[in-house]
């Protein structure tokens, strides 16, 4: 048997010692399997990872560009709702879902109007399924506004 104490007998009586040799190979083999499942699986995590800023901070003084504004992107049971310089856009849902074509459309006329403008802050409600927001992200995103922030709603 692999790993078991030879049988020694050490004269009282008969009896068997106490010492046991443990066989720490399969040990070091199941950590060597489990790191490097770890090591392989750590770059999904980054590939599959959206990058946004978290609205926990003051913005950076140095990042403040004088052509852009304050572009808030609200998520809500009635739809879009765009807010930008004082001005609100609504998009409202189509048969239940986020109309992204009409917030496509809206976000590349912004575009074409500030081309400097790169950032967004997206508020959704709690109501708000994640894979709504992720879509509303990768929609800013295809439209050159690159510094999202997802904020909780108001």
């Amino acid at each position: 048997m692999a790993g078991a104490a030879p049988q020694e007998h050490t004269g009282k009586g008969g009896k068997k010692a106490l010492d046991a040799e443990l066989n720490l190979v399969p040990f070091i083999d199941l950590l060597s399997c489990c790191i490097s499942f770890l090591l392989i699986t750590a770059v999904w995590t980054q590939i599959s990872g959206l990058q946004v800023a978290s609205s926990g901070g003051p913005p950076d003084p140095q990042q403040k560009v004088e052509n852009t504004i304050d572009v808030r992107l609200s998520l809500g049971d009635k739809g879009y709702q765009l807010s930008m310089a004082g001005a609100n856009i609504d998009i409202p849902k189509l048969n239940g879902a986020f109309d992204r074509k009409g917030l496509q459309e809206k976000l590349k006329t912004l575009k074409t109007s500030l081309p400097d403008q790169t950032a967004i802050t997206v508020q959704p409600e709690d109501s708000v399924a994640y894979a709504d927001l992720v879509e509303t992200v990768d929609t800013a995103m295809g439209e050159q506004l690159r510094n999202v922030t997802v904020a909780p709603a108001n």
